[in-house]
């Protein structure tokens, strides 16, 4: 089988030395995975080298990293699509997580923030004691099982930009673990959930960071998506959430007024007059303040988007 040569730069680390860069040369097939690569780097090469890898088939999210600057499994890259046009391969340790050596990272704050949102089914006490017994539907299964498919790998939390800038946000895999139980009909701790994760689902910036680097589709950012969906029951008020209200309250009364969502009274509704305020200055500097005048016209057949949206509830 065909064989080529490449160059795998991996970031290094240790208390001593602190970080430095460090290049192999070695061979790869088209079947070469990164877990393979590192594997031969290590046993003929450095034998320093520390890196997690353990099933090899992406389900126990042990070889998390960034490749290439992209948060990703090692055992689910293939060296040779990964090399760039000098068949080189950059490797180093996820962001976020404190370094302990090499590419292993310290994950404690991933699994603490996972262990917050509950990440167990908490069934009525009838059941516990065997006198009852509950089943879902399929259609009710379906709803669940995406978000049940994570394998703690942290790599969304590692891309996340919001989780990197506001400790209360929980991160992606919390959120999608928390959602699972959520919209599970057996649970009976909906309401606590719901004060765990309704404030920091507002916190989501909604990138789309944590689904383009999840290797099980899980889709993270919908199940905070869904969890908003929630607001109504959500019993408490916390900053973040008297503004989620504003904020939906707000799209509601535009669109049935004038049809649309006009984004000017939208943030002043939302967000208030000082905040509205800072902004308008910001504008002001950058020369886009004229764009806060200009006129907006309501849609025509009003009729037609009130019947659309029904009688409120």
């Amino acid at each position: 089988m065909e064989e080529k040569e490449i160059t795998v730069n991996i970031k290094k680390y240790n208390d001593k030395d602190g970080a430095f860069w460090k290049s192999y040369k070695l061979k790869a097939d088209k079947y070469t995975q990164m877990t393979e690569v590192l594997r031969r780097i290590k046993s003929e090469q450095d034998p320093s080298l520390a890196y997690r890898a353990s099933c090899h088939m992406a389900v126990c999210g042990s070889c998390s990293m960034k490749i290439n600057g992209i948060p990703s499994l090692a055992c689910r890259t293939i060296a040779l699509q990964a090399v760039d046009e000098k068949n080189e391969i950059n490797v180093e340790s996820m962001d976020y997580y404190p370094g302990v050596r090499d590419l292993i990272t310290d994950i404690d704050v991933f699994y603490d923030k996972m262990y917050k949102v509950m990440p167990r089914l908490i069934a009525d006490e009838s059941v516990l004691m065997g006198e009852n017994e509950q089943r879902m539907t399929p259609e009710n299964q379906t709803e669940v099982w995406k978000f049940q498919e994570c394998i703690y790998c942290g790599l969304c939390v590692s891309a996340c930009p919001s989780v990197k800038e506001d400790e209360q946000f929980l991160g992606p895999a919390a959120h999608a673990k928390g959602f699972r139980f959520i919209d599970d009909v057996r649970d009976t701790k909906k309401s606590e959930r719901l004060d765990l994760l309704m404030d920091s689902a507002y916190r989501c910036t909604s990138c789309y960071m944590c689904y383009e680097v999840c290797p099980q589709d899980v889709q993270p950012v919908i199940a905070i998506k869904k969890t908003k969906n929630y607001l109504d029951q959500y019993k408490g008020n916390t900053p973040i959430t008297i503004m989620a209200r504003k904020h939906d309250d707000t799209v509601e009364n535009l669109i049935e007024t004038t049809g649309k969502i006009k984004e000017s009274t939208l943030f002043l509704k939302t967000f208030g007059f000082g905040e509205a305020m800072r902004d308008a200055i910001d504008m002001l500097k950058s020369g886009k303040f004229k764009y806060a005048f200009e006129k907006d016209s309501n849609v025509k057949n009003m009729n037609e988007i009130k019947n659309m949206m029904g009688e409120k509830k």
